[in-house]
């Protein structure tokens, strides 16, 4: 015994009487890291050190007793069928649980004591066997101290009641994800083409369920009234016979039904006795609803999103060990799904170490100087190209008329035919362009690209948009400026998905037979743009066209199932792979933006430019939100209503709102940068915790192997 102390005090420079500590670093170390241990953070988390000590203080010291329970001290004699390491006797084994027992609240025959117990359990240094046999005793134990108290009827439903919740929601949950539309085809693309190509058909879902929520808003309190109103008065009566290519234009037959706005009518319908419904208001509201409504979910959205990419995952080092050791679903019970999460995850851990040994060349001041050079003036002249374009556009609409003075069929879709080809064109020069500046990550030069598509998308949408604006000289502009942005969705349908289909199919089957001209790619700038644009068509036209969402639907389920097809059977994997966790969140951010401009945009027009006085909801109006404030004006002094309003509108009850908002804001703020910081702290906590257990632990193996040394 004296030669072992001997050996733990040369491993842990403790004097040979047991006593203090010494003067030298490693005895230092030691107790900074013990005191690190002892750190508290939960009640949950209890480090194996507190236990150790506790138990060498019973019986022997806390070296001895470390040498005797280390698993490598009977790494020689581990059998697979053995039970637990031979050199380990059944009564310490107690003892070891006996010490555990003496903790109440350890020993409380509740969730939070088992939770506790099992903390503690797992905080100890020795083989998971031991550790089963340590848990079984003591649940035992703790079941037989409860004994003496029978369970109330409460506690019994309490317990009962927690377990079938906790069940329940398992289930749903687990009913959720079968549920989830398009789950098998994103865990597919995502499988064989990684994260990069997955984020952007997962951001196409996100706006198809959008859109779904906006469909049916409009449709029940705006086309459906409408429609019902059409049969109670004997039935729609069109104007003209119905032409295919009605179709294309929004013209003829579909220019006087619902899908546009001057199919509505502006009168007050009374389907249930007793209850009246005022279209105008209905149709007014139901807009200001549509817009409020799709704001907050795509704030939220993009704020959730921000929060995971940027603050939660900030710092994390252990990114390697998490995807390793937990990102497997051990739920799957499919060989097609487990292939294909086999795949993923292959990917996934491919772009990681894609973007770690990414080789850093150190370049010369010559080099730097050209590179800064070089990007700068490309983005100069994108900057140019993007003013040159919208000077050139808003000179091609002046030169070919007004929207009234387009007499045939075919003149209809010049702009969109035009607009698209613009589009695609510009695409493909900002493209070369990127290649030229040469960017060394894959996910900057598609960040880049994303952001000059972006751009572009602005300023097409809005010299149009400026452009109807100013041209409000027809008799019913906005059924006009409704089939303007029909003909710009089913154009773009036409051109950015069937005839890039064909163009990637065309270059699959050459690159088959020529092998220089290579298999297509996925352009995932040019498809994120062209959702991006739809969208913010889709927000610009649904206040002259309530029933769009539903168009705009079926475009998009025929793009995913289309695209789809198209990636899986003649698209080569990306080149270069790279991690997709900001490029969702940049989508997301694209489309606030776009639907920030929308309402800007809206609100100008429903307040400043007069409406059309032969056709729509408010014809009986000079400007669209008139329909709120004469409702309002007609009603009485002594009503509820105005004695609100009269309220909140003195200058004390403003400043205390103001007020309230400016503590509230400075309130938050300073309450995102604590947990900013104490995000931050914990993870710093948690990192010092593994550093010190890894600490301990390798000087307890130290010591084990001295010790089998010297009594070999």
């Amino acid at each position: 015994m004296q030669r072992r102390r001997t050996n733990l005090s040369s491993v842990f420079n403790i004097d040979d009487d047991g006593g203090g500590p010494s003067t030298s670093y490693s005895e230092r170390e030691i107790h900074s890291q013990d005191n690190l241990l002892h750190m508290d953070f939960s009640e949950k988390n209890t480090c194996f050190a507190d236990e150790l000590k506790l138990w060498g203080t019973q019986r022997g010291t806390l070296l001895q007793k470390t040498i005797n329970f280390m698993p490598s001290r009977f790494k020689r004699q581990l059998s697979l069928d053995s039970r637990h390491p031979p050199g380990l006797r059944d009564n310490d084994i107690d003892e070891l649980a006996q010490q555990i027992e003496q903790n109440n609240q350890l020993m409380a025959d509740n969730p939070l004591s088992r939770h506790l117990r099992i903390e503690r359990i797992k905080s100890l240094p020795q083989t998971i066997n031991i550790k089963r046999e340590i848990k079984t005793k003591l649940s035992t134990s703790a079941r037989s101290r409860s004994g003496s108290r029978r369970i109330t009827h409460w506690e019994r439903f309490k317990y009962s009641y927690r377990i079938l919740r906790a069940r329940v929601g398992a289930c749903l949950a687990n009913t959720m994800t079968n549920l989830e539309i398009w789950y098998g085809s994103m865990k597919n693309i995502e499988g064989h083409f990684g994260s990069g190509v997955s984020a952007y058909f997962k951001f196409l879902r996100w706006l198809f369920l959008s859109y779904c929520i906006v469909a049916v808003l409009c449709f029940g309190f705006i086309a459906l009234p409408q429609l019902l109103l059409n049969k109670h008065q004997g039935g729609f009566k069109p104007t003209t016979m119905f032409k295919f290519l009605d179709i294309f234009t929004g013209e003829g037959y579909l220019a006087t039904t619902v899908l546009f706005y001057g199919g509505y009518s502006n009168e007050t319908i009374s389907i249930i006795p007793k209850n009246t419904y005022n279209l105008p208001m209905g149709y007014f509201l139901t807009m200001i609803c549509v817009y409020l409504i799709t704001f907050i979910i795509m704030s939220v959205s993009m704020a959730r999103s921000y929060r995971r990419t940027f603050i939660e995952a900030s710092g994390i080092t252990s990114t390697y060990a998490d995807k390793i050791f937990c990102a497997w679903d051990f739920g799957i019970s499919n060989e097609k799904m487990a292939r294909l999460a086999h795949k993923s995850l292959f990917n996934e851990i491919r772009e990681m170490l894609n973007e770690l040994e990414m080789p850093e060349i150190e370049q010369t001041f010559l080099q730097k100087f050209w590179s800064i050079a070089l990007k700068t003036s490309s983005h100069f002249l994108v900057l140019f190209m993007l003013a040159g374009l919208g000077v050139g556009m808003w000179t091609m609409l002046k030169y070919f008329g007004d929207i009234e003075d387009v007499t045939r069929s075919f003149s209809y879709l010049y702009l969109p035919i035009a607009t698209n080809c613009i589009m695609l064109v510009m695409q493909m020069v900002f493209g070369y362009i990127a290649k030229m500046e040469g960017y060394k990550s894959p996910r900057t030069k598609v960040h880049v690209n994303l952001m000059r598509n972006f751009l572009l998308e602005v300023v097409i949408i809005g010299v149009l948009l400026g452009f109807w604006i100013s041209d409000t000289k027809s008799q019913c502009w906005e059924t006009a400026i409704g089939q303007e942005i029909y003909r710009l969705v089913i154009v773009d349908f036409v051109i950015s998905v069937c005839g890039v289909t064909i163009y990637q199919i065309t270059k699959s089957l050459l690159s088959r037979s020529f092998t220089f001209i290579g298999a297509p790619e996925f352009d995932i700038s040019q498809a994120s743009l062209s959702l991006v644009f739809n969208q913010t068509l889709f927000f610009i036209g649904l206040l002259y066209s309530p029933i769009l969402p539903v168009i705009v639907i079926v475009k998009m389920i025929l793009m995913f199932y289309i695209l789809k097809a198209i990636l899986i059977k003649y698209c080569k994997p990306p080149a270069k792979l790279w991690k997709s966790t900001q490029t969702h969140t940049l989508y997301l951010v694209m489309s606030f933006l776009s639907l920030l401009g929308v309402l800007v945009a809206n609100g100008y027009i429903m307040t400043q430019v007069k409406v059309s006085q032969t056709c729509g909801p408010f014809r009986n109006f000079n400007f669209m939100y008139e329909i709120i404030t004469l409702t309002i004006a007609k009603l009485t002094k002594d009503h509820l209503f105005w004695r609100f309003v009269v309220a909140i509108i003195r200058p004390a009850f403003i400043g205390c709102i103001l007020l309230g908002m400016c503590v509230i804001v400075y309130y938050l703020r300073s309450k995102s940068r604590a947990r900013i910081g104490m995000v931050k702290l914990l993870k710093e906590m948690l990192y010092m915790e593994a550093r010190d257990k890894e600490f301990l632990l390798g000087h307890i193996m130290k010591l084990a192997q001295k010790s089998d040394g010297h009594t070999e």
